[in-house]
């Protein structure tokens, strides 16, 4: 019997088209008598795609990455893959994930590396959906993927969606859950996202973006599979940043160059990578919860939970003091009024405010 490194190192080559004729048929016969590995073959000619010119010294950069394309979610909103119920069956779920290392090592990492198209003139746009403030949408692409806006956000297509990019431009937040797709020629068909000043380059997963005009900084949260960040303004200093499940990008809108940083790639530190709570359930999490119609806020300063009320009740704040804008709050809000919120953050921290027409204006108690 064959060992498993051979299967799955067959297994990649025959996919892109590097075994021998008698190799082909040798692995065909080992899937037949081996029938567990068929699904692992079948997901492995979805995942990977043939890009020359990759590199052999990526392999060991990318294992975890691509190990946790395959792991499996709890998601309520996600789609699983099948769970490993024997001994077996999570060895050859690993095995695959291996195979699945040398292959995307070798061919595919330029997919993601390969910076995303720029957005070509705003009249183009065709607007695909919004969502008011004070409300929240989901929708479903031409490609059958999924896409949940949150208050005071639109979704605009870039690309019709039948050639060789799907790709879309995202005014303020929104959650993605992208399926993997093709060309009408076979080829993988990657899925971009253009917000605020930068793209998103996907092939299949989900994730969240978060671009409002009106605030400070743009933020990206991978949950399952793997994503490419880049800037479309001309940033010469801005390296890719490749994210992986469970991390949070967190990039300024205004950045300052720094070629000799030798951490984070020209740039200041002000560009973080953080690690998000993957101990809870995706409907319990503060980053997604917005999905779930609940508003979380945990440590927030008074001006970030500001946007985020604004955005949830359809309304303006204005600050008349410094003093009050540095109160933070923690805690979260689902079926409150207005006033029952603004109400029940009086108890954590002492302020004072007035309701005029359709804005609320907040100062330092007194």
């Amino acid at each position: 019997m064959r060992n498993d490194d051979f299967i799955w190192n067959l297994m990649a080559r025959t996919i892109y088209g590097e075994a021998s004729a008698s190799e082909k048929q040798a692995l065909q016969k080992y899937l037949a008598r081996n029938p567990e590995l068929q699904q692992q073959y079948e997901l492995l000619q979805q995942l990977l795609q043939r890009t020359p010119g990759s590199s052999h010294t990526m392999q060991d950069d990318y294992t975890e990455a691509v190990r946790l394309l395959l792991v499996k979610t709890e998601s309520p909103i996600l789609s699983p893959p099948p769970a490993a119920k024997k001994t077996r069956q999570r060895l050859l779920y690993y095995g695959a994930a291996a195979a699945a290392v040398l292959a995307l090592a070798y061919w595919g990492v330029k997919q993601l590396h390969t910076p995303a198209t720029r957005p070509g003139s705003p009249g183009i746009y065709k607007l695909a959906s919004a969502a008011p403030k004070g409300a929240r949408k989901q929708l479903l692409l031409p490609d059958g993927s999924k896409v949940w806006l949150n208050g005071g956000s639109r979704l605009f297509y870039v690309t019709d969606f039948k050639g060789a990019t799907r790709e879309v431009k995202l005014e303020g937040e929104a959650f993605f859950d992208v399926i993997h797709a093709q060309t009408a020629e076979g080829a993988r068909c990657p899925f971009i996202v253009h917000a605020g000043n930068i793209d998103i380059k996907v092939l299949g997963t989900a994730f969240n973006i978060k671009a409002y005009t009106n605030e400070q900084v743009t933020t990206a949260i991978l949950y399952r599979g793997l994503i490419s960040v880049t800037k479309h303004d001309g940033e010469k200093n801005f390296q890719p940043v490749l994210l992986y499940p469970n991390q949070k990008l967190v990039i300024p809108n205004t950045l300052v160059a720094e070629p000799e940083h030798p951490v984070t790639g020209g740039l200041r530190e002000a560009i973080k990578v953080e690690a998000i709570d993957s101990t809870k359930a995706i409907e319990q999490r503060v980053e997604t919860a917005w999905i779930y119609n609940r508003l979380e806020f945990r440590g927030d300063d008074f001006v970030t939970l500001a946007h985020k009320m604004e955005q949830w009740y359809n309304i303006n704040i204005r600050f008349t003091d410094e003093a009050v804008k540095a109160l933070s709050f923690n805690g979260s809000f689902e079926k409150e009024t207005l006033v029952q919120a603004l109400e029940a953050l009086k108890l954590a921290n002492p302020f004072a405010y007035k309701i005029e027409h359709n804005e609320v204006v907040i100062s330092s108690f007194r």
